[in-house]
């Protein structure tokens, strides 16, 4: 699949004349690590060092995603009041209350009925991509995101809509798909060969006139979540298996789709 420049003029979301999305908070102050989420920094630096078989992701992480306050992006005057959001969704079913978390239906309703994260991504959230998205923080594996969990996929969302931002120099709500290629490999610091980049373009990216490929800001949230996800689970695996990381592992059926069809 080819690379192509250019732009595509029409804006996806709402027909309007875009305003330049995330800009007010691009030009905040520079973001502060915030003390509750210290701890898990610490747990991820330990965990995913650079790797010479999948790459720096990690880096990008300890470096772009744990500092990011999310509640001033949203326009909250402090984290507890995007807490509150969150207990305030939680708090409408018993299940939910039971567990101290949320599901994919109401992290929906979080991202589409929240009027200024709405309004800071400008995206229409599906209950598809919100379920994997909870598969990705998922550490307990029962379905469910508790508060920390949230916080933190608040985070790699305001961090990835900065880089899409970056990348959508004209305001159409599309990146170009040589950008996804240098965004995966560059920034991100995946290490993926050609095949693998050529088979995520066909599967995320849409081609218009004339043959431009583009990707959309959910398709790029659907891409760096399972990238994600799906080295973090591969690359567990290889070092059990191995006793250290070699780039390979072996799969079981029943551990292969218990892998993949959470995402």
């Amino acid at each position: 699949m080819s690379y192509y420049g250019g732009a595509y003029q029409q804006h996806p979301y709402s027909g309007q004349q875009p305003q330049p999305y995330g800009q007010q908070y691009q030009q905040q102050q520079a973001y502060q690590q915030p003390a509750y989420n210290q701890q898990h920094l610490q747990n991820y630096q330990q965990q995913w060092q650079q790797s010479q078989h999948y790459g720096q992701y990690g880096n990008y992480y300890q470096q772009n995603v744990f500092s990011v306050q999310a509640h001033q992006a949203f326009q909250f005057n402090s984290v507890d009041e995007l807490r509150h959001v969150f207990m305030s969704e939680m708090s409408k079913n018993p299940e939910n209350q039971g567990r101290n978390a949320i599901q994919a239906e109401d992290l929906v309703n979080i991202l589409n009925n929240t009027p200024t994260i709405r309004n800071f991504f400008r995206v229409n959230w599906s209950r598809e991509l919100c379920s994997i998205m909870i598969a990705m923080l998922d550490r307990s594996q029962d379905g469910f995101m508790q508060w920390e969990e949230f916080l933190e996929l608040q985070q790699c969302l305001v961090a990835w809509y900065s880089v899409f931002c970056q990348h959508d120099a004209d305001r159409s709500g599309f990146m170009e798909s040589g950008e996804l290629v240098r965004v995966i490999t560059g920034l991100f610091g995946y290490q993926i060969s050609q095949e693998a980049l050529t088979t995520i373009l066909k599967r995320y990216s849409r081609v218009v006139p004339p043959g431009r490929c583009l990707v959309a800001f959910d398709d790029f949230v659907s891409v760096s979540v399972r990238l994600r996800a799906y080295t973090d689970a591969f690359r567990k695996r290889d070092a059990l298996t191995n006793g250290g990381e070699t780039g390979r592992s072996m799969f079981g059926y029943d551990d292969f789709l218990r892998c993949v069809m959470c995402l």
